[in-house]
């Protein structure tokens, strides 16, 4: 499952770097820095984000988020999720579809609570939401409904869950 995920992420990068660009409502900045509550990093993330396709009334982004969850709450401690997002866009609104996937390093604990090892496992994301960010804005704002598909057991998980994210572009 890992390696189709990178094939498709490497494949779509390939893809966009061959595509024309058209300048009436393209984003002047490619890159942003986003915090987002909720969303792929289940509580909070820190995400950066890259435009690798800037048409006008399409785009594409890659995006990788990182969060971190100290053994005492429980959570499994290390998330970073990586997306592709398709935007539709319509001037400073833009509608957001994606898929992704997200790695998770947890850690495997005695009893006492003592680190026994390291392993890494996934759930597969996607993503419907909303952007507000004008093309020659340095700001974007996001609200997604950002659900979660996990395979344990033999069993599927789905989990929705939602974020809102603020970011600045560079």
């Amino acid at each position: 499952m890992h390696k189709i995920f990178v094939l498709l992420f490497i494949g779509s990068l390939a893809l966009a770097s061959y595509s024309q660009e058209s300048k009436s409502n393209n984003f002047n900045f490619k890159n942003s820095v986003q915090i987002e509550a909720g969303g792929h990093g289940l509580f909070y993330s820190l995400n950066y984000e890259r435009v690798i396709f800037n048409g006008s009334s399409f785009k594409t982004a890659a995006q990788c988020g990182l969060s971190y969850y100290p053994k005492k709450t429980g959570i499994r401690d290390f998330w970073m999720p990586l997306v592709i997002n398709e935007l539709f866009s319509f001037n400073k609104h833009h509608i957001e579809l994606g898929a992704g996937y997200v790695l998770i390093r947890e850690a495997s604990r005695d009893l006492d609570g003592n680190l026994e090892s390291w392993f890494w496992s996934g759930i597969l994301t996607g993503r419907l939401g909303y952007r507000y960010q004008m093309p020659d804005g340095r700001i974007n704002i996001r609200a997604g409904f950002t659900p979660f598909l996990e395979y344990e057991d033999h069993n599927y998980e789905f989990h929705p869950s939602g974020g809102l994210a603020i970011g600045y572009c560079f």
